[in-house]
């Protein structure tokens, strides 16, 4: 196609041009359309240097196929000198437009200037190959020594075959995309996809190091983001070597590398970093407020809160050890739950702030008393299988032996019992905030490999891991948009892609011991019971039996104990007493077993009365709420 013709199309169709969403049309597009338009540039550019780490600060940036500016403009914001080039005027124009007083470059074709960075998204599939990969290779000997490329690659259509026979004949055939274009005008834009071992091989032959992938999905398109770096014969990278743990390969004055933070720096030395730290606040007021100290905060929290419950699959009575528990408002949403919580801190003084916690916002009714306890940063001093569950909830990745803490968990915890993640992902380190409390507060701030940590695991003795897949911020749609998530649509493409960026560097998992968890009546998808009764008032001949796959409790326990309780009803059938009477069992019952009692009812006036016979596990649910059913008797009572 001319490039007049593309230029004409870009002066109709600026934005969806760039994004083609039915919301980026003209007929569409409105302020809130420009703003959420221009975030999406914001977005990706923020995501770009998150991934590439706090090392990587370039002076100078190609944007190549910019377009109205979406990606020029953040760039600038950041402090770079920008050169934007696109082969549309109209779309040069409006980006002029929009960059206001930035410091960007707008122009049409590339000079011999090279880069820090050189960026190309969204442009590739727009050309076929004969013409993309010399282009690729063109922007590829932009790039600086030391430099760094980021290529969008497509490389697989999910399209019907109906439509990709279109797409050839509309890409090969002269005639047919103009016939196509007098028709429907706006359905100008193309889709061409490409062989990635011919992309690397460029990389090669340019003298790159082994790119690192990131894959993503716009539209029907598959494609990866090909970030690279051009190797230097000076040693002076743009992008440090997550490899190397020599200080000097990272650029940048005061970077801290993890690893070697953690080498030279002792547990004990670590642990007195963390009390020193917790000792010298004065006002304990912003952790006593956990989570709900600061409102920007919260959200995130207790979305990451939510999903660790849901996974834990929590029992009232359990036993939940929370490692690196700080100042326990955690620890206390367990113990509310009715479970045991062990807090675990190298800190003796955050501990004595949980402390606190417990003392001024007592948990509602009668629930296990919490425990404790201080590390060494070694071991924890508990015994073998004493821990139904464990929680790390944004504390696993300050330990600068987390392969030895994982085997801690191994032992402590009980047979097919799970320790739950709440972490940040494997470029944590490198972050400005990280790198910003290792360098004010001395705290390890690790990166989380999970396939590494997976390895130590299934040696440790767990035979499960699970991640979470989800997103923080919530993704909200209209309502149109939220039908087209529904129908698998574009918005479906959104959502999925501002997931997969979320979860770049967030890890949200658990890991389940081998062996089998013993199963009780405080699960209440455990239980089932089959009935018998007899009554002659007030006296009860009954027979129960457990046809769960759980073991009952013995009565007397206070979460779990099962009972056979009765309710009372009249003889029109309306409830008077749900508590009417509870009968202890004889004995516990494991899965199969019966047992047979006699037992007297508490008096009544005298009338025609109905009473329903239902087992009850005390604070977890009456069978019947959970499938069993329950035996009815009337009597008259003279």
């Amino acid at each position: 196609m001319p490039d007049q013709r593309w230029d004409a199309f870009a002066a109709r169709e600026p934005y969806f041009a760039v994004l083609t969403h039915p919301r980026y049309l003209r007929q569409n597009f409105d302020a809130a359309a420009e703003a959420e338009f221009f975030d999406t540039g914001e977005a990706y550019v923020q995501e770009l240097y998150d991934f590439l780490g706090p090392t990587v600060q370039p002076k100078s940036v190609l944007e190549f196929g910019c377009g109205v500016g979406r990606l020029a403009i953040p760039f600038a914001k950041r402090g770079a000198q920008v050169v934007a080039v696109d082969a549309s005027q109209a779309m040069l124009a409006t980006a002029r437009n929009h960059a206001d007083s930035l410091n960007i470059e707008f122009r049409t074709d590339l000079d011999d200037r090279r880069f820090d960075l050189v960026n190309c998204f969204l442009v590739l599939q727009r050309l076929p190959a004969r013409e993309g990969l010399p282009l690729l290779r063109e922007l590829a000997r932009r790039v600086r020594d030391g430099g760094v490329a980021v290529f969008h690659v497509p490389y697989r259509a999910n399209v019907p075959r109906g439509v990709a026979a279109l797409r050839a004949l509309r890409s090969r055939v002269p005639g047919v995309e103009t016939a196509i274009h007098a028709v429907r005008p706006n359905s100008f834009i193309s889709s061409h996809t490409y062989d990635l071992g011919a992309v690397f091989a460029i990389l090669r032959e340019e003298n790159f190091d082994e790119p690192r992938l990131r894959y993503t999905r716009h539209g029907d398109l598959d494609g990866v983001i090909v970030v690279a770096t051009k190797r230097s014969l000076v040693g002076q990278t743009l992008l440090s070597d997550p490899d190397r743990t020599d200080k000097s390969v990272c650029p940048g004055d005061g970077f801290i590398d993890v690893r070697r933070m953690i080498g030279e720096t002792s547990i004990d030395d670590l642990n007195r970093t963390a009390e020193e730290y917790f000792a010298s606040l004065t006002d304990w007021e912003h952790h006593l407020a956990k989570p709900f100290n600061k409102a920007e905060d919260a959200p995130a929290m207790l979305i990451n809160v939510a999903t660790i419950l849901q996974g834990l699959s929590l029992v009232p009575g359990q036993t939940i050890l929370e490692f690196g528990a700080g100042s326990g408002w955690l620890s206390r949403f367990f113990t509310q739950l009715g479970c045991k919580s062990i807090l675990l801190d190298v800190s003796p003084t955050a501990l004595k702030i949980a402390r606190e916690l417990y003392a001024r916002m007592p948990v509602v009714g009668d629930r296990p008393a919490p425990e404790f306890l201080v590390y060494d940063g070694r071991r924890i001093e508990l015994g073998d299988a004493s821990v139904d569950r464990i929680v790390c909830f944004d504390a696993f990745h300050h330990s600068p032996n987390p392969d030895d803490v994982l085997r801690e968990f191994a032992r402590v915890l009980a047979p097919g019992g799970i320790a739950a993640f709440a972490e940040p992902g494997p470029h944590h380190s490198k972050t400005a905030q990280s790198q910003y409390e290792m360098r004010n507060y001395g705290v390890v701030e690790n990166d989380v490999d999970i396939h590494a940590l997976w390895k130590t695991a299934q040696s440790a003795g767990f035979s499960d891991l699970k991640l979470a897949a989800f997103n923080v911020p919530p993704f909200h749609l209209s309502l149109d948009e939220f039908d087209e998530l529904l129908a698998a649509g574009p918005a479906y493409a959104r959502w999925a892609e501002a997931t997969r960026a979320f979860l770049q560097n967030s890890r949200t998992f658990f890991l389940r011991k081998g062996g089998e968890e013993a199963i009780d009546s405080r699960r209440a998808d455990a239980l089932r019971c089959a009935i018998e009764a007899r009554v002659n008032f007030p006296n009860v001949h009954a027979k129960v039996r457990n046809t769960g796959r759980g073991t009952w409790l013995p009565s007397s326990e206070s979460f779990g104990g099962v009972s056979l309780g009765c309710h009372l009803y009249d003889a029109s059938g309306k409830l008077l007493n749900l508590d009417y009477h509870w009968q202890w069992l004889p004995r516990a019952l494991a899965p199969g077993e019966e047992v047979e009692f006699d037992f007297t009812l508490p008096a009544l006036e005298p009338a025609t009365h109905t009473i329903e016979f239902d087992c009850v596990a005390n604070k977890v649910a009456w069978f019947a709420q959970v499938s069993s059913t329950p035996v009815r008797v009337t009597i008259a009572v003279s």
